[in-house]
């Protein structure tokens, strides 16, 4: 009797573990990933930036201190741009942050893909200022890349808590 009741608690615990919703289960790593690219027609970077979505939602809700969902509004649209423009920058200049153009969200089963673009001027050479701190203020062990494209050129970049500002040689 005492086999069956052990099999029968080891059945129910897996039948209800199946069954928990898969947001339940937390993912054991907090990375995002940023592809972008200079475009010399626009004279703009654009950016796609992929996070996990329930990180994102967790970030915006401590922001405003609020429960916060993603959904197709244009509230969480702003907030989301709002968001981006603060931790995420590509300039000639240390420091400087030009007003971004956020193009727009998709979802992609546990994550989204964020779309903007940054202005730039022309053809960037040298040496540019990058920073992404998309998250750091949620995950200690955060880490986010960027790999970024300028006129045929690529560069990765790894930033994480306490190193989220890098130079980039072109």
């Amino acid at each position: 009797m005492m086999k069956r009741a052990g099999g029968s608690t080891f059945w129910l615990a897996l039948v209800l573990g199946l069954w928990l919703p898969a947001a339940a289960w937390a993912h054991d790593f907090h990375t995002s990933i940023t592809d972008a690219r200079y475009n010399p027609k626009n004279q703009t970077y654009e950016l796609s930036v992929r996070v996990f979505a329930d990180d994102l939602e967790e970030a915006l809700s401590r922001r405003h201190k609020t429960t916060i969902r993603l959904d197709r509004s244009e509230k969480v649209n702003k907030l989301m741009a709002e968001y981006l423009q603060a931790h995420v920058a590509i300039s000639a200049v240390k420091g400087t942050r030009a007003t971004q153009k956020f193009l727009g969200a998709q979802e992609e089963a546990d994550a989204v893909w964020l779309y903007l673009e940054i202005p730039a001027g022309k053809v960037p050479a040298g040496q540019l200022w990058v920073q992404n701190a998309l998250l750091v203020e949620i995950f200690d062990d955060q880490t986010n890349i960027l790999n970024l494209e300028v006129a045929g050129k690529k560069r990765s970049v790894l930033c994480r808590p306490g190193e989220t500002q890098q130079t980039v040689t072109l």
